[in-house]
């Protein structure tokens, strides 16, 4: 039924009430003092009670190697204790210990809960923000859901590049930063800590993969809530791109912080500027954090920044200015595994940027991941995902997709060597579409929606502004190359340069049958460290 404007407009009123409500409530759960604050504090001291109760849980779970007559236990009693004021000289060495509890188990329930309200942020922002995705509410949930999901091909969304390449990137950093703050044994790693902080990485990049995913195509997202691709191109680029860039995005943000924000605390104590800092430089860190209703510029590594940590800070920087010795000052632990492992990853990801040529006229940009698993010391295994955007259609409102699912196997006879080359075979499917918009009608259509306040009924779908030619045929591709061990834990294919062949009929102008590929990127190597 159509809702009228007084309605629509109190509904999109009830929406904005909702979020502002939902976070207050998370503001004020995070940044309300355990204690009413007396004599007038102000918000930053009020703030810094909070910061308390998180280093009091820090220094609790030794964490933390102490020197220079730094106390390491706080007083339990009150929640509001923190470190005690060290003496004159003292400087703490900052480097996370070995996890003493004996529940070292990802905390599964918590991380689940806390992506699943950074999934809801992002659904209210979008319900208060578009109201094509509040027009979506209504209707057949399921049909529409499974329609939508339906709808996915090819390998762009349509989104200009900040979406695509800042927007998911953070949220696949968020989500990888959740699972890491709830997993025990790894919480505290920091960039350089080696085996331990890969293996850290590995399981943010796969909690990251399955919860953008559900945000893409699950029960709770974008397809089941907003019918994305029921109104907007579909396409494959960002259940590639938004856990393996998040997971550079992440990478990134623990560099920074040992380099750059640690290198600061080192010669500050600027509470704003370093508030500031930490969080602009470690956004989905921050973000995280906020989920887990704790500080945004919490750290597992390193004391506050307020109160009596404050006055703490003050001694290492002093000391720092007289002697030069740093009060944070990374040292990458120990080694404790004695374990030998293989030069030949057990187990490959990778993820690449490609070209693609047909060689009956056209080409293609894109991009795709796959993942490989050892058969012996020289054969593996391998599975592939790629998408690819048809390039120099004729006219501005035509466009195609070729999507690629398929596996196979591949040789490689130098496995255990620096420079490896292969030879692979994968057979699978081949879909490509084409599509024409009538940009005049789409342009009228939504003029006529009006974002809900015109005389149309309902957000126009594409299928009433486009024509849409969809072939599926299988496909066969062989191809070589080479890559590069940088590290144990990666390496680099440098060239992958492959034939195709599709059983298909061309696709309008689209030739797709016969095709030249050629792509590069990088490979993460599980099992070798």
């Amino acid at each position: 039924m159509k809702l009228s404007k007084i309605a629509t407009k109190s509904f999109q009123g009830l929406q904005l009430c909702g979020l502002l409500l939902v976070s207050v409530a998370v503001c004020g759960q995070t940044l309300a003092p355990p204690a009413l604050p007396t004599r007038g504090e102000d918000l930053l001291r009020q703030v810094s009670l909070i910061e308390a109760v998180d280093d009091a849980q820090l220094s609790s779970n030794s964490l933390f190697e102490v020197r220079f007559g730094l106390p390491s236990t706080v007083d339990r009693s009150s929640e509001d204790s923190d470190r005690s004021t060290p003496s004159t000289g003292s400087v703490e060495l900052v480097q996370p210990q070995t996890e003493t509890s004996k529940d070292l188990n990802v905390k599964f329930r918590v991380a689940n809960q806390e992506a699943l309200l950074f999934t809801g942020i992002q659904h209210a922002f979008n319900i208060t923000t578009e109201a094509g995705t509040r027009d979506a509410l209504n209707g057949h949930w399921l049909q529409d859901y499974l329609h939508s999901v339906g709808e996915l091909r090819g390998w762009s969304d349509g989104d200009k590049f900040m979406a695509p390449y800042v927007g998911h990137t953070l949220e696949g950093s968020i989500f990888g930063f959740i699972l890491r703050q709830n997993d025990p044994r790894y919480r505290a790693v920091q960039w350089g800590d080696g085996r331990d902080y890969f293996v850290s990485v590995l399981r943010s990049l796969a909690f990251s993969a399955v919860w953008h995913t559900q945000w893409k195509i699950g029960p709770i997202s974008e397809a089941s809530i907003g019918n994305v691709m029921l109104h907007a191109s579909p396409g494959f680029i960002t259940l590639t791109n938004t856990p393996t860039l998040g997971t550079v995005e992440l990478m990134a943000e623990d560099a920074a912080d040992r380099y750059l924000i640690m290198g600061l605390e080192n010669r500050s104590t600027n509470a704003p500027l370093l508030i500031l800092t930490r969080c602009f430089l470690n956004p989905g860190r921050t973000f995280a954090n906020i989920m887990a209703f704790r500080v945004p510029w919490h750290r597992e590594t390193r004391i506050g920044l307020l109160r009596d940590n404050r006055l703490i800070r003050k001694e290492f920087v002093k000391n720092y200015r007289e002697t030069g010795e740093k009060g944070f000052e990374y040292v990458r632990p120990q080694r404790t595994d004695v374990g030998i492992y293989p030069k030949e990853a057990p187990i490959e990801l990778s993820a690449f940027p490609l070209y693609q040529s047909f060689l009956g006229g056209g080409s293609c940009v894109g991009g795709g991941g796959s993942g490989a698993g050892r058969i012996n010391a020289h054969w593996q295994y391998v599975a592939e995902v790629s998408g690819c955007l048809i390039m120099h259609m004729p006219a501005a409102n035509q466009s195609g997709d070729s999507l690629f699912y398929g596996g196979g196997v591949r040789w490689v006879p130098r496995a255990s060597r620096k420079v490896s080359p292969f030879v692979e075979v994968m057979f699978g499917g081949q879909k490509v579409s084409h599509e024409t918009d009538d940009l005049t009608l789409r342009k009228r259509l939504l003029a006529e929606w009006n974002n809900g306040n015109g005389t149309l009924g309902h957000y126009p779908m594409r299928s009433n502004w486009s024509v849409e030619v969809v072939r599926n045929g299988p496909s066969l591709k062989m191809g070589s190359g080479f890559e590069v061990v940088v590290a144990r834990p990666f390496s680099w294919r440098v060239l992958d340069l492959e034939y195709a062949h599709t059983w298909m009929d061309d696709v309008m102008m689209i030739h797709p049958q016969n095709a030249l590929r050629i792509a590069t990127g990088a490979v993460l190597r599980i099992g070798t460290w």
